[in-house]
């Protein structure tokens, strides 16, 4: 809340336009009297007679003041202004300049359905230079009007029927008036959280206790259309009233009703049995006990406080604490009228209402002990009236550490809250964000803005601004795919090398070929070709023999053949998944760079595990290809030496070499 100015504008009520300023120099005895229920505010105050300001002050003209919560509150002279010749004064009178709504159009009697609070007041202010203002509801009412009524009668009509309250206000823009407003707001002013202390020797609060309004049975009814009266005895057993049997006990005098009569006061052309019946129940329940007011003198706590200089403002919530009462009485009031003067704060008075009483932990406790007390006289034994004491003592300490506990917590969750305002305030200078896009970011700001350079969906790159260039985060695998290229080509190739060499049938069928070719059994008995070979030394049943024996190895040799291309190939297609899993880590590696979104002070860190992670993936694509290339070396030896296992395999020495 800010202090006031304290100067007063004129405004020419034609023009609205600023035509004198008075500064707080050249006023005196000023005062300004306000209420909040019916939107009263009237202000007076002092000139000296014939300077320039006092011949602005005429009927009609607007007065324009600055008051403490800030609203500038326009007020218009609507009395002759008093003129003292003993000390050459003028004294001017002014009221809200909104009480000249009542006089600026009429409101015909009608039936209003289903509007807003907005609607409701663009229907009162049409035509008017009064403007729907600050509007705090958002639901629908209806309202029936049964007679002529002024626009000002109509507002206060609203206010009631969506329970807001109404404030006035005009805004200046150099010096003329551009805008005049009404607002309408769930509650004016603030929960200060202000406690007040009164000592025992000042009597400005009085706690008065009322019965005169308890009853114990309610009537209820509503007029309804023509001479039909709206009551609860079609639904309450032909009972026009009802009771509370709790409070006909405490209450009832020789076993008597104590009867209250009541009308609810809401639309009453929607009204039933049953709806009546709900409302008196309500009502009931707040009449059935005494009813407590409380008067305080504003003018106590003003002279005694200086409630003036803490500002209380209009609707402000405070709580009063005197502890001068048995028991101690605490109170939270709101602050519904008030006289204030900006030149002499000592003569401010405020008035409080709302009254709610506050009750002490305590306190209650310590009555509920001395009830039982009371109860148990003589009847416990001293132990257990001593053991009952140690629990109320153990009881009000619990209370007392209770109440410090929740003192605590609120210091701390202000604390927190503190802590969280400054991180809020913080955290735009240490937000890091990842940009994805296909071209670099504009106004990048260096070491936070990060750009994910998705040119090519397949491969994004993830670059960091460092202040003049774009630095790549993101390893560069065009090697290593060249490598996995590389890889896969080798494979590729010794894969289609062992398909066609390494072949169980091909081999068997070569030597089943060469066989037949040269030894084929019709020719095996002609002699003269034997002899010719062996020269004469080896007879027919000895090559049957060779035959045979040369049939047992070469069986042998292809099984050899046969398990080695199986051990191969095996080794080869465990190598190829290997190759291929290690190119789908790489592949998941960049995907999972594509999406880091870590702090400034953690990127580093995050770039050295993503780099190792690589050397590793290389150094593993590497060992992948040498043990392939050994592995190819062996397989080209293995395969020679398969070729040459036979000797003379091809019988290029014709039998020479197949000798037993």
């Amino acid at each position: 809340m800010r202090t006031p100015s304290g100067i007063l504008h004129v405004v020419d009520f034609k023009t609205d336009q600023i035509i004198s300023v008075i500064q707080p120099k050249d006023y005196w005895d000023d005062r300004r009297q306000w209420e909040l229920k019916n939107n009263v505010d009237m202000l007076e105050f002092k000139v000296f007679d014939g300077t320039p300001e006092a011949i602005t002050l005429q009927q009609q003209n607007l007065i324009l003041k600055e008051v403490r919560d800030g609203r500038i509150v326009p007020y218009v002279i609507n009395n002759e202004v008093e003129r003292d010749s003993n000390d050459k004064s003028v004294t001017v009178h002014a009221s809200g300049a909104w009480v000249q709504i009542a006089k600026e159009g009429f409101i015909s009697p009608q039936r209003i359905e289903s509007k807003t609070v907005n609607e409701f007041i663009d229907l009162a202010l049409v035509g008017m230079k009064w403007k729907r203002g600050i509007t705090e509801y958002a639901g629908f009412h209806t309202m029936t009007i049964d007679e002529f009524i002024d626009p000002l009668t109509f507002l206060k009509n609203i206010a009631a029927l969506f329970k807001l309250e109404i404030q006035y206000r005009v805004e200046v823009k150099g010096s003329r008036i551009i805008g005049w407003y009404v607002d309408m707001i769930q509650k004016r002013g603030r929960e200060t959280g202000k406690e007040i202390e009164l000592g025992k020797d000042l009597v400005g609060v009085k706690r008065i206790e009322h019965s005169r309004e308890i009853c114990t049975a309610l009537i209820g009814f509503v007029k309804g259309e023509g001479d039909k009266v709206i009551t609860i005895e079609s639904i309450n057993k032909g009972l026009p009233y009802i009771v509370d049997a709790d409070a006909f006990q405490r209450w009832n005098q020789h076993g008597q009703h104590k009867f209250g009569f009541y009308t609810p006061e809401t639309d009453q052309e929607d009204m039933t049995p049953q709806r009546l019946m709900t409302l008196m129940k309500l009502e009931l329940a707040k009449r059935v006990n005494t009813f407590v007011s409380y008067e305080v003198e504003a003018q106590s706590l003003g002279r005694v406080f200086g409630l003036a200089h803490e500002l209380i403002d209009e609707g402000d919530i405070i709580r009063i604490k005197d502890t001068g009462f048995t028991p101690k009485l605490y109170l939270e009031a709101r602050v519904i009228a008030g006289d204030e003067s900006f030149t002499d704060p000592t003569q401010d008075k405020y008035m409080f209402g709302d009254y709610r009483e506050i009750i002490d932990p305590s306190e209650e406790l310590r009555k509920l002990y001395n009830k039982i007390l009371g109860s148990l006289g003589s009847k416990a034994s001293k132990e257990t009236l001593e053991q009952l004491e140690k629990l109320a003592k153990e009881a009000k300490e619990t209370a007392n550490n209770s109440k410090q506990t929740a003192d605590d917590a609120s210091a701390a969750a202000q604390i927190a809250k503190d802590i969280a305002d400054a991180v809020l305030i913080k955290q735009k200078d240490f937000q890091t964000k990842i940009i994805k896009s296909a071209t670099p970011p504009s106004n990048p700001t260096k070491d936070l803005t990060l750009w994910l350079d998705i040119s090519n969906p397949e491969k994004p790159i993830l670059y960091l601004w460092n202040g003049t260039k774009w630095d790549r985060l993101t390893p560069d695998t065009s090697i290593i795919d060249a490598d996995i290229k590389g890889i896969e080509d080798e494979v590729e190739k010794l894969q289609t090398e062992v398909g066609s060499k390494v072949n169980q049938q091909w081999v068997k069928d070569q030597i089943q070929t060469d066989i037949q070719n040269k030894a084929d059994i019709k020719d095996v008995y002609k002699k003269t070709e034997i002899d010719k070979a062996l020269e004469g030394h080896v007879k027919v049943q000895s090559y049957e023999i060779d035959k045979k024996a040369l049939q047992e190895g070469i069986a042998n040799n292809a099984n050899i053949i046969n398990t080695n291309d199986k051990n191969y190939i095996k080794r080869f297609t465990e190598n190829e998944s290997k190759i291929t899993q290690t190119e789908k880590d790489i592949k998941t590696q960049i995907e999972e760079l594509s999406v880091t979104n870590k702090k400034v002070d953690s990127q580093g860190n995050t770039i050295d595990e993503v780099q190792k992670k690589t050397n590793e993936i290389v150094q593993d694509a590497n060992g992948t290809k040498q043990t392939i290339t050994s592995i190819q070396t062996e397989l080209k030896n293995q395969l020679s030496t398969a070729r040459n296992i036979i000797t003379n395999s091809n019988f290029n020495d014709n039998l020479n070499t197949w000798k037993k």
